[in-house]
């Protein structure tokens, strides 16, 4: 199995168990029996449970910055931009965040 599989397969199990279980309830042997390999692999592939967690939002988080940024400059280039309230901007942190599709099932 190529490294680069190694580490999909490790993020996409940690991120589902992650997401049923929770953090402090997701074991790295859970995580790396789900996603079929040994246990060195994610102090391998990551270091640590925490650095795994870091790589399973960092997954999620650079899609949504990314939208969210190109969402912000589309918004700006208006000129009713300068009245935009508080309320305006938490609407679109949630439609961004709301539109980053979910890797595992």
């Amino acid at each position: 199995m190529a490294q680069s599989e190694t580490v999909e397969r490790i993020l996409d199990a940690a991120e589902q168990l992650f997401a049923e279980k929770g953090f402090a309830e997701t074991s790295l042997r859970l995580i790396t029996s789900k996603a079929g390999v040994n246990l060195a692999a994610v102090n391998y592939h990551f270091g640590s449970k925490k650095a795994l967690i870091q790589a399973v939002f960092s997954r999620f988080l650079g899609p949504f910055c990314a939208s969210l940024e190109k969402e912000l400059d589309r918004r700006q280039a208006k000129p009713e931009a300068q009245h935009a309230t508080l309320e305006d901007l938490l609407h679109l942190l949630v439609s961004q965040a709301m539109a980053v599709k979910p890797r595992s099932g």
